[in-house]
């Protein structure tokens, strides 16, 4: 029937009860289409919201680090420079200071147009999933 399972780390990242930072909350509500683009993250590829902190970063990422988009190990040569930059915009994410934030988000974060209380977004999530498999007999019969 499709999905065995869904991320869903930004959406609720985006709730009234999230303890992150309202200006990172708030980044992902008022995101628009194609607003994440990909660059290097501590652990491999990272999706970012797109800002032009992050789209600096996909540029260093690109001239410094382009072996995680290609497959190939970093050979660590430039880590040093590039995490000093994810950490200074990591931490700057936190703090609240947007001209030097970077903030991770899923490719979903443009669907996100709001900020419920964690118990309605869990509810509607259901109802919705209540309704799809209401429909599943007559879409299969049919």
């Amino acid at each position: 029937m499709g999905a065995d399972s869904v991320l869903m780390g930004t959406r609720f990242l985006a709730t009234q009860e999230s303890g992150f930072h309202a200006m990172w909350k708030q980044e992902i509500v008022d995101t628009g289409d194609s607003a994440t683009l990909v660059a290097r993250g501590f652990v491999g590829p990272a999706r970012w919201l797109k800002t032009p902190r992050s789209q600096k970063h996909a540029r260093n990422t690109l001239q410094k680090s382009p072996g995680g988009f290609l497959g190939t190990p970093e050979d660590y040569s430039t880590a040093d420079t590039l995490t000093n930059f994810e950490v200074e915009s990591i931490k700057a994410t936190f703090e609240g200071n947007r001209g030097k934030a970077m903030m991770a988000a899923g490719e979903a974060a443009q669907r996100i147009k709001d900020m419920p209380k964690v118990n309605d977004l869990v509810q509607e999530i259901m109802t919705e999933a209540e309704a799809t498999l209401r429909e599943v007999p007559r879409k299969v019969l049919a």
